[in-house]
């Protein structure tokens, strides 16, 4: 017969055939010691553990119907791993930009405190008046006086 050469049987775990102790009424038989019965599960425990690694790295399971149905999760999943990352890229990418324009602010801000600072500075009535010194203009040393429209037509009407 041929050989089927899709079906890899080596990773096929047959299932152990169920032996159901028959009821003997002869000596009662004493339990193995249970070190003996630790190491032999142990045992079948590491084999079954290789067996399903050896399964894993051959791709053995790929071929699996098991495998088969669980396709479309996988999808799913995948699809929402991949929009985590993406979220997560996007959140960083923001996150700089408002680091970015954080710095930009403060900067401007500590621009417009120097600038405002210097205006102050340089409108003073004693620098003005250093300033213009040169060119013959005085400061004044009355004080302003307040002229009032009503009372100049007022006074203009009298005479």
């Amino acid at each position: 017969m041929a050989e089927n050469r899709f079906r890899n049987t080596e990773h096929i775990e047959e299932p152990e055939p169920v032996v159901v102790p028959e009821p003997v009424e002869e000596a009662p038989v004493e339990p193995e010691p249970k070190a003996e019965r630790t190491t032999t599960k142990s045992q079948e425990k590491s084999k079954k553990g290789a067996r399903r690694i050896m399964n894993v790295l051959g791709g053995g399971f790929l071929v699996k119907e098991q495998f088969a149905r669980q396709i479309p999760f996988m999808i799913y999943v995948t699809v929402l791993l991949m929009a985590l990352i993406t979220n997560t890229y996007i959140a960083e990418e923001r996150n700089r930009d408002i680091a970015k324009a954080t710095k930009e602010l403060n900067d401007l801000h500590v621009e417009y405190i120097q600038l405002k600072s210097a205006i102050m500075q340089a409108s003073k009535q004693s620098v003005l008046a250093k300033k213009l010194s040169n060119t013959g203009i005085k400061e004044p040393v009355e004080p302003l006086k307040r002229i009032n429209p009503t009372t100049e037509q007022n006074t203009e009407e009298k005479p």
